[in-house]
């Protein structure tokens, strides 16, 4: 039987990154290391299936997880990016309102926007406000009164961070396991039994980062379902007419009303040059439902015409959806990222709930994990430094 310091679930981003950010603290010495995934490769689910922004947390209280690590990550992400040469769109970021919702009564709402300008200034982020004028200097095809710039947002390509997250962890002695479902949990006096479909394993300590899956991992330790992900699948057409794919060069997101499900669906340039809209927001009850009852293009050209009045359903082609494993408060509400320990001795690590800003938060998010007590003290790991 095989035995291992460290078991993560999961291969998705923060996996990964957990993977990497172990391996670099424990530099001093050797730390067994596995990571358990359920699909054939890493990052195949929640984590390759989105918008690749590294938000920043804009939209997030800075005081929440997920504004605070959004913020940390998203610095780490670009820093890391830059270093190892991930594709990265340095497009920026327009929160814009049209003139369509100034008759409409936004302006009634206009504590959203003055919302996201104190979480930018108490983040730190760079942030400006921009006239009709102004934007079209930048955006000459673009249709709104005004907006709020952040110019320091970046879009990244997931699929290849996750690539290099897992090479990173790989090179300094990380096993991944892949086609490994976990389906039980027992507790020993000093680590934990981990059974897959496949093998058993013995580990003297598990983190759970299984994404849309995470309920399901933590219930194996108590017997008990302590957490309920709530699936909301997101989806996203591309813009393939040849003459408008190249009109939106910037992330162009609406000015939503307070209470707003989700950020809303917006023009997404990647770093490869092609052009998506969305993602919107629906609830499925299978974690793996990506295409049943795909929502028709004319209510993403409903949402974003008014910033592109040219734009026209034929003019877009389904791309992709994804699943956020979202966490919801009894009033309906999406909860903070959840980082919960569920045994200090030996640790058992649960991270429930990590929607977006996930992408964004997760190299934060590592840093975080690694830096619990429970975790720093059983493998006498030094602290991380504090964020810029």
């Amino acid at each position: 039987m095989d035995a291992y310091d460290v078991c993560i679930v999961g291969a998705g981003v923060v996996g990964c990154a957990l993977a990497r950010e172990l391996t670099m603290r424990a530099r001093d010495r050797s730390l067994r290391i596995l990571v358990l995934e359920q699909h054939r490769g890493a990052g195949e689910e929640t984590s390759s299936r989105n918008s690749g922004v590294l938000h920043g947390g804009i939209h997030e209280d800075p005081a929440t997880l997920k504004g605070r690590l959004a913020q940390e990550g998203s610095r780490l992400a670009v820093s890391y990016a830059v270093e190892r040469g991930i594709p990265l769109l340095r497009s920026g970021m327009v929160i814009a309102v049209t003139w369509k919702d100034i008759r409409s009564g936004l302006w009634r709402d206009i504590t959203m926007l003055r919302r996201l300008w104190v979480n930018a200034r108490r983040s730190r982020l760079p942030v400006s406000f921009v006239t009709a004028r102004g934007l079209r200097r930048w955006e000459p095809h673009l249709q709104a009164c005004g907006a709020i710039v952040i110019p320091s947002i970046c879009v990244i390509d997931p699929t290849a961070w996750v690539s290099a997250l897992k090479a990173d962890a790989e090179a300094a002695g990380v096993t991944f396991a892949f086609e490994q479902r976990v389906v039980g949990i027992d507790p020993e006096d000093d680590g934990y039994m981990v059974t897959t479909d496949r093998k058993r394993i013995r580990t003297d300590g598990l983190i759970n980062a299984a994404g849309l899956h995470a309920d399901e991992v933590a219930s194996f330790l108590s017997g008990k379902s302590s957490y309920t992900i709530r699936p909301l699948r997101g989806e996203y057409y591309e813009i393939v007419a040849p003459e408008k794919k190249g009109l939106i060069g910037r992330l162009i997101y609406p000015a939503l009303p307070p209470g707003a499900a989700g950020k809303g669906i917006h023009f997404g340039p990647r770093p490869n040059g092609r052009l998506y809209i969305g993602p919107n927001e629906v609830a499925v009850r299978d974690k793996t439902d990506y295409t049943s009852n795909q929502t028709p293009p004319g209510q993403f050209i409903t949402a974003v015409q008014r910033f592109l009045p040219s734009l026209e359903e034929g003019d877009l082609r389904w791309a992709y959806s994804g699943i956020r494993p979202s966490i919801m408060t009894d009033g309906g509400r999406k909860q903070d990222f959840i980082v919960a320990v569920a045994r200090e001795a030996p640790p058992f690590v649960n991270l429930i709930g990590i929607e977006s800003p996930g992408l964004s938060a997760a190299m934060g998010l590592a840093r975080h994990v690694v830096n619990l007590p429970c975790v720093t003290g059983r493998w006498r790991l030094p602290a991380a430094a504090a964020p810029a």
